[in-house]
């Protein structure tokens, strides 16, 4: 892989592109950048609009233009994008892909891949629906695949766990929904690219990083 990547991760909502995320930086030295996780912070420091707020707690997207422009003053903008990058969670559309391609041409860059980490749908529910989160340090775990030794409490600190908004079940159905209707086009756009890297979600995080480095290492 070229020391210095540009990669967009793809796949179903739970299939742990956040994580895979944060491998590729840490290894590369790159900054990522998760458009759900900047939108959160946003809600959190109340400058999020109430109309984009209730479109994301009930699983919906923010406008392709919208995310667009976020995206672009947010971070690739930023002089720290200028030498490689990962997305998480952006683009979501075809649309957004054809900006960004637009964008990287302007700029002389060039996409180094669009990793798919390929998981099924009903793993990807319970990894988002069953996950209950520490308002105190941050902790993260999951009714189904790693409880907390006492139901609803944090392990290290003792608090109460709780759900986000837009992990509650009838929002995750909303957002799979808008991945089979929408994002999962991607897979297409980029395949027919020749920039479509598939990886097995199924296995641990570490391994599925080794995949996917292996597979990257084979397309250049």
């Amino acid at each position: 892989m070229t020391q210095h990547p540009r990669i967009i991760l793809l796949g179903v909502p739970g299939s742990g592109k956040g994580t895979q995320g944060a491998l590729i930086a840490k290894t590369f030295g790159i900054p990522t950048f998760s458009s759900g996780e900047y939108f959160r912070n946003l809600r959190r420091e109340g400058r999020l609009p109430a109309e984009i707020s209730a479109k994301i707690n009930a699983g919906g997207l923010v406008s392709d233009e919208d995310v667009n422009v976020i995206v672009v003053e947010s971070f690739l903008s930023t002089q720290e994008a200028q030498a490689g990058f990962v997305l998480d969670g952006y683009p979501r559309t075809v649309a957004q892909a054809a900006f960004l391609d637009d964008y990287l041409t302007k700029q002389s860059l060039g996409l180094t891949a669009a990793v798919y980490v390929e998981l099924p749908m009903d793993t990807a529910f319970r990894r988002i629906s069953g996950r209950r989160i520490c308002p105190n340090d941050g902790s993260v775990y999951n009714v189904y695949f790693q409880p907390p030794q006492r139901e609803g409490r944090c392990d290290l600190c003792g608090a109460t766990l709780i759900q986000r908004e837009d992990d509650r079940d009838e929002s995750v159905r909303t957002r799979m929904a808008t991945y089979e209707a929408i994002t999962k086009a991607l897979i297409g756009y980029y395949g027919d690219q020749g920039k479509l890297v598939i990886v097995n979600g199924m296995q641990t995080p570490d391994a599925v990083f080794a995949e996917m480095r292996r597979a990257l290492d084979d397309q250049a």
